[in-house]
């Protein structure tokens, strides 16, 4: 090999060493900007992997319960795998129940359940769940009036 072509190999290394040292990691901010772009451009994919990136990255960050809210959003309305998105909101209800999206997502599992996976006693279980911990949440009384009617029709069932 010429000398002229091990210089060259040399500079090479040294700009491809120094363009991955200088590749500036993305901040919690960027990366929730970035998912909520995808998201609302329907590019769903890239939406999740921001989301998850986030929150591997920054696992204590307060962006997380809104990350693992909006891709259960994502999951149940654009991919329609409920069981990823009652994960999720499973997920956000118990690492994060003071979190202002814990509510909706507690009471959206209980929706997922019977609407989506047809599993009546689980969503019982849920809205109950979610009447004991927000009994004063906005979809309080929805949930309260939704298990009246499916209480009424497990017993119905027997």
């Amino acid at each position: 090999m010429a000398l002229k072509d091990v210089m060259i190999l040399l500079l090479l290394i040294v700009v491809l060493a120094l363009s991955q040292g200088c590749t500036k990691q993305q901040t919690e901010e960027q990366l929730l900007k970035s998912a909520t772009l995808h998201h609302k451009n329907d590019e769903f994919d890239d939406a999740i992997s921001d989301f998850q990136l986030l929150i591997e990255k920054y696992p204590k960050s307060s962006k997380v319960p809104e990350a693992l809210y909006a891709m259960g959003v994502i999951y149940r309305n654009k991919k329609k795998e409920y069981k990823k998105a009652e994960s999720l909101y499973t997920i956000l209800v118990a690492d994060f129940p003071e979190d202002p999206t814990a509510q909706s997502a507690a009471y959206q599992r209980a929706r997922i359940f019977v609407e989506d996976l047809h599993q009546p006693d689980s969503a019982r279980k849920a809205y109950e769940l979610f009447l004991q911990r927000y009994p004063d949440a906005v979809s309080a009384p929805s949930a309260r009036s939704e298990l009246d009617s499916l209480k009424k029709t497990l017993t119905q069932a027997k």
